[in-house]
């Protein structure tokens, strides 16, 4: 059995709010929204231990000098990754973000997102649909423990398995086909 999946940890949101306060820091006359998305935002939701978090511009032109701040603080761009409006951001290591005391942070996925592109609308719609819905949240937490109890499974095929979940939850919310197809493209 490959376990990679840990039971919901309160200390998520903890850590979540201390990095989002670095973040703000660091780009505040920009006054980018800085959101925790992905599982482990999900109260009794079952998840990777690493936070996905989404800073949210609305001037696209700022992408430069943003990613110039980030670097300055220990990451490395990684640009759309095939994900239009969506940059990546990883750590260069557990200091990231960089601060004056040398603190260890809980891995992390770091994106810039312009505002009104699919892979945030695609976050937060998710993101808020488990939120109100208990049952779906453990309708999805059952679906990951099965998956990892699966022999051979690996990072890369629970991702891609959890997609038709995921497409299932967002087509029941009414994206369009255009969407989900765009989704499934880059998540397939």
């Amino acid at each position: 059995m490959t376990n990679f999946i840990e039971p919901y940890n309160t200390d998520w949101e903890i850590e979540f709010e201390d990095l989002k306060n670095i973040f703000y820091t660091e780009l505040k006359e920009f006054e980018p929204d800085i959101l925790h998305v992905g599982s482990t935002s999900i109260p009794g939701l079952c998840a990777k231990p690493i936070l996905d978090i989404d800073i949210i511009i609305v001037n696209k032109s700022l992408l430069g000098v943003i990613t110039s701040r980030l670097e300055k603080i220990g990451y490395l761009s990684k640009g759309e990754q095939g994900i239009m409006g969506r940059f990546a951001f990883r750590q260069l290591s557990n200091l990231a973000p960089s601060t004056y005391n040398n603190r260890k942070w809980q891995e992390h996925h770091l994106y810039v997102c312009f505002s009104g592109s699919l892979a945030l609308k695609k976050h937060i719609l998710f993101r808020d649909t488990l939120l109100r819905d208990s049952e779906l949240v453990n309708e999805y937490s059952q679906l990951k423990m099965n998956l990892i109890k699966e022999k051979g499974m690996t990072r890369e095929k629970y991702t891609k398995r959890k997609t038709e979940f995921i497409i299932s939850v967002l087509t029941s919310i009414g994206l369009d086909e255009k969407e989900l197809n765009e989704i499934k493209s880059a998540n397939i």
